[in-house]
């Protein structure tokens, strides 16, 4: 299941755009956290993604848009900055798609994009490489970018039938993930490597039997590491 959440949007032009193009690209859900315009007005640029607008939820908070997701991607314009882990990204081709799971691409406002605070929330980050004289581009114009990469990944995927991971381990690995880090943290310049950790398992598990022993292992080193700090 593919969402596509959109933060604040501002123009009603690019709601109707997205609606449009989630209509050509299959996408399942559309979620608008907070909309800065009247989305009723978006109908008429959404040709015959109408029913996509008159379908999507429409949340005051961003939590609200993501809670119940397995795989959060965020989306920036600025990405890979040296010392940043935060900003370490992927590209829309290396996204990596399980029908099984529910999905969230998540954009952020035309004018500011997503905080900080909004990407931590997200496992990865994706980065639609353009020319580093001007790499922000409008935002359905990136919508339309990542969900081709997306809609050409499910076909593929679909034609190998290849064997998904379930949302659960992946679940349990981002958890104790966080857990374990919060036993070993000092400070706030520690958190760099928990972003490191945490998306270099999420995106190297290959299946089920994989994943529940990578869940064993951090499950046993966080027990021992709550063990040691009572």
């Amino acid at each position: 299941m593919i969402r596509v959440v959109l933060v604040e949007p501002e123009g009603e032009y690019n709601v109707g755009f997205i609606a449009r193009l989630c209509k050509n690209y299959e996408i399942d859900e559309l979620y608008i956290v907070n909309p800065r315009c009247d989305v009723k007005k978006a109908i008429p640029f959404s040709a015959k993604g109408s029913d996509i607008l008159d379908k999507a939820v429409i949340v005051s908070s961003y939590i609200e848009a993501i809670q119940d997701i397995d795989l959060k991607i965020a989306t920036s314009s600025i990405a890979n900055n040296e010392g940043d882990m935060l900003r370490k990204s992927i590209k829309p081709w290396e996204i990596d798609i399980d029908d099984n799971k529910k999905i969230a691409i998540i954009f952020g406002r035309e004018s500011v994009g997503l905080t900080r605070q909004e990407i931590y929330a997200a496992d990865f980050l994706v980065f639609i490489p353009a020319s580093e004289k001007y790499p922000t581009l409008n935002l359905s114009h990136a919508v339309s970018i990542i969900l081709y990469e997306i809609w050409k990944k499910r076909k593929e995927t679909k034609n190998q039938n290849i064997v998904a991971v379930s949302p659960e381990p992946l679940r349990f690995i981002g958890e104790y993930s966080e857990k374990i880090f919060r036993q070993i943290s000092r400070s706030n310049s520690d958190y760099p490597m928990f972003v490191a950790v945490k998306r270099s398992l999420l995106q190297g598990v290959r299946d089920n039997e994989e994943a529940w022993a990578i869940v064993r292992f951090l499950r046993k080193v966080y027990m021992k590491l709550l063990h040691q700090n009572e």
